[in-house]
């Protein structure tokens, strides 16, 4: 059962005068905004600086691609496999061959070659004649290739968004977040977030429209699958060009929503992360990622059409692999967690090593813990996915088995490596070690954290109107999670998959709501508290509004409430007033008719305190 980790009381005289609704505002307070201040600002976001002020070396790379183009040169496009790397590549492959640069892209196999740039990669290009790389979303890490690149003597620009290590670069130019003073909006930049910025300081440069191409659309997509925390330039740059994507001239993305059938509707971050980006990097993970560029560089549309179905029949068998892939390696990981595990490794010699990251990730949400999987590559190794449960940084803990490893690489909360057979067992342990050790004091209980209360009568299009407004969301920016008491079920079927439909009333209103993967037993009449997102559901051309249900729980009209480690029972009065009750039965009211004779003054003061926090949890305040 998952915990419920209610919001603190807001002070109501932080509440102003804005056009936003009472319950949002709420909602921005517990995220640190000062509506007064910063509200403006927040839905509006000012214009970034000069990022050649804080880029040291974009100004050279910017130069040097400009002369590139003017002069027709061949440009290599090094990318990568997965949505973040293919839209970076798309991006500059079809804005540089409109400056009129000769441009190709180099994307690695995921099977032969793994991540990144490579050595073949370079002697590929060289044999081209081509002496201008630019890296995209790969290559701070990749010394053989720098080494043999300078050697050739290629111009090797570095875009990159991956940790740097602690070793000089021969290279042409690095453009790099980290290399950024410490409050750059240009922080957060994933790579397609890197290459939009040269971009755009090329189009600056030479007058150019960056609009004409569409490399804003490819932001978006790349910026968003790649979960890169929605704050600086993310922000700005998503809320101005997630409106224009449904009115993009790229065939390939055209078609793309076509058959998702969203090509006539306002396109939001969760399109993008739960239909768009998985189609993008089924192509990366099970085939050929040349397949998606040539469809978002094609002008045919009979060949538009053809590789759209392609994408679709190759996330299709993603969908079918991944199912067993999940099946396998759910009955390991039950062993794994029953031996009191902390740290889930399962191996199986034949999963797809394109598989493995989407089922480390659905494994580590069943169990709350960080997992692992690894499957054999066409070298003899095994490659490994890792995901975090978000209490252990697993690119940490990697390096602390670098001993173990042929490689390794990623971020705090996903990562990979590659290592020997012989070494998992020993990885296994050592993995299981520091999970161990960093969980000593930590609870592993899972826990939703909603925003705000909300009744039903306030649910209408003007407040969804309002809650897209303080988007777009994400990470570091997170749909905000609302919860209702006491609704009665007015009806509930089941739809294919164990997903719940049903009708709600909580007194004030009715509306529909789903909840995905229900195992909750329910019925009609049942009374129920719910925490949920507020979205719209398109089906068959009609827009309406629905709750997406997170987590149930039976109503109970008596509510636990955990404050200071103490244990209070808190309830509404038939006078619609709210008793307190502590774990000695001692009793306090919100109009006083109520108060135990023995609670001392300072008891008094804080058992009006948490009356604060009861109002919130009997859904009295928002």
């Amino acid at each position: 059962m998952n915990r419920w980790i209610l919001p603190k009381p807001i002070n109501e005289a932080e509440i102003t005068n804005i056009n936003l609704n009472h319950t949002l505002q709420a909602v921005l307070i517990r995220r640190g905004i000062d509506l007064n201040n910063e509200f403006d600002e927040y839905i509006t976001p000012s214009d970034l600086p000069n990022p050649e002020e804080h880029f040291d070396e974009l100004s050279k790379a910017t130069q040097r691609i400009i002369k590139a183009c003017l002069q027709k040169e061949n440009i290599a496009i090094c990318g990568d496999y997965d949505a973040d790397g293919i839209t970076s590549t798309v991006l500059l492959v079809e804005l540089l061959s409109i400056l009129g640069a000769i441009v190709k892209p180099f994307i690695p196999s995921r099977q032969d070659e793994g991540y990144g740039l490579n050595e073949n990669m370079i002697n590929n290009i060289n044999n081209q004649g081509i002496k201008l790389v630019i890296t995209v979303d790969n290559g701070i890490s990749a010394f053989a290739a720098i080494k043999k690149s300078v050697d050739l003597g290629i111009d090797l620009i570095i875009t990159d968004h991956h940790k740097i290590p602690d070793k000089k670069l021969n290279i042409f130019s690095l453009i790099h977040p980290e290399k950024t003073p410490i409050n750059s909006p240009y922080k957060y930049l994933a790579g397609v977030g890197i290459a939009y910025l040269l971009a755009k300081n090329i189009c600056e440069k030479i007058d150019y429209d960056i609009n004409i191409s569409t490399a804003n659309i490819f932001f978006c997509i790349g910026t968003i699958a790649d979960m890169a925390p929605l704050k600086g330039a993310n922000r700005k740059w998503l809320k101005e060009c997630l409106p224009k994507i449904n009115s993009t001239t790229n065939k390939g993305i055209k078609s793309i929503m076509k058959k998702l059938s969203i090509h006539n509707v306002d396109i939001t971050s969760d399109d993008i992360g739960f239909k768009i980006a998985p189609l993008i990097n089924a192509v990366g993970r099970i085939g050929d990622p040349n397949l998606i560029i040539d469809l978002f560089t094609n002008k045919s549309n009979d060949s538009v059409v053809k590789l759209t179905n392609d994408c679709f029949n190759m996330n299709r068998e993603r969908k079918r692999l991944t199912s067993l892939v999940e099946q396998e390696a759910l009955e390991i990981a039950v062993s794994e967690y029953r031996c009191d595990r902390k740290f889930l490794v399962l191996t199986k010699r034949e999963w797809h090593p394109g598989i493995i990251g989407i089922v480390a990730a659905r494994i580590a949400e069943k169990f709350n813990l960080p997992t692992a999987l690894l499957a054999q590559a066409n070298d003899g190794n095994f490659r490994g996915s890792i995901r975090s449960n978000n209490k252990l940084m697993v690119n940490q803990a990697l390096a602390e088995c670098d001993d173990l490893l042929i490689a390794h690489g990623g971020h705090s909360a996903a990562a990979g490596f590659s290592i020997k057979s012989e070494n998992i067992d020993k990885l296994r342990e050592k993995l299981n070690q520091i999970a161990n050790r960093e969980f000593k004091d930590i609870n592993l209980y899972k826990s939703i954290t909603p925003d705000a209360f909300i009744s039903f009568d306030q649910i209408n299009y003007n407040f969804y109107r309002e809650l897209t407004l303080i988007g777009p969301f994400g990470i570091m920016n997170p749909t905000p999670i609302f919860w209702a008491r006491k609704c009665k079920i007015l009806d509930i079927y089941k739809l294919k998959g164990d997903h719940l439909k049903m009708t709600l009333n909580d007194g004030t209103s009715t509306i529909e709501a789903i909840k995905w993967n229900g195992s909750i037993e329910l019925k009609k009449q049942d009374l129920i508290d719910i925490a949920f997102y507020i979205e719209i559901n398109r089906w068959k051309k009609l827009n309406t509004l629905q709750l997406n249900i997170l987590d149930i729980k039976h109503h109970k009209d008596i509510v636990s409430l955990q404050l200071h480690n103490r244990m209070y029972k808190c309830q509404l009065m038939d006078t619609k007033n709210i008793l307190i009750t502590n774990s000695k039965g001692q009793s306090f009211s919100s109009d006083l008719s109520i108060s135990s004779e023995n609670l001392n003054v300072d008891q008094k003061v804080f058992a009006k305190k948490i009356l604060t926090f009861a109002k919130i949890a009997l859904g009295k305040a928002a």
